[in-house]
């Protein structure tokens, strides 16, 4: 059985990705249970690989290592589920957790870029920070990295305004009481 989805495995990694998202081309290429790993999701995984399997996803034994792994992990997902531990409130919480810095971390980079494109750094604000720095390397060594140095002051200093307008646009209030109470604890 293992044989069979190692040569299914292998034959969709050397065939590579389609452009296509064809129903008929998203076969089973292994089955869990109740649960089916289609092509799709295999090149979901593999597309996604952690950088230290990548090398090892170019060998027979390194592609099947990574099924069996695939394989196991839904196998303790699975077991995990029928405890019911999907349920309970401190998975639920950690998912909470979990989904709420990922928002925040693809909003603030999103918001990040879009700053840094506004951003611009003029010749004279370079020589003026060189003069003031005190720097003993010539000009011509060091522009780049205060360029680089004081882009990164204007988005800081750019991205803390946003954050600080949107507060102020927020209704914020504060329960001094009961924060005082938790502190007492």
């Amino acid at each position: 059985m293992k044989k069979i989805f190692f040569i299914i495995f292998a034959i969709l990694f050397l065939t590579g990705c389609s452009s296509g998202n064809n129903n008929a081309e998203n076969k089973i290429v292994a089955q869990i249970n109740k649960y089916k790993m289609t092509t799709d999701d295999l090149r979901y995984q593999l597309k996604n690989a952690p950088y230290d399997e990548i090398a090892s996803l170019k060998t027979e034994n390194g592609r099947k290592r990574y099924l069996d792994g695939l394989i196991e992990k839904e196998v303790l997902l699975q077991a995990a589920q029928r405890q019911g531990i999907d349920r309970e409130k401190d998975f639920m919480k950690s998912i909470e957790n979990y989904w709420e810095q990922a928002l925040l971390k693809i909003f603030l980079e999103r918001k990040s870029k879009e700053i840094s494109s506004l951003i611009h750094v003029y010749d004279n604000e370079i020589e003026e920070y060189y003069k003031s720095s005190g720097e003993g390397l010539p000009f011509s060594k060091v522009k780049n990295e205060i360029r680089g140095i004081i882009k990164q002051n204007k988005e800081t200093e750019a991205m803390t305004a946003w954050i600080d307008e949107l507060k102020k646009r927020s209704y914020i209030k504060v329960n001094r009481k009961t924060l005082e109470s938790l502190a007492a604890e």
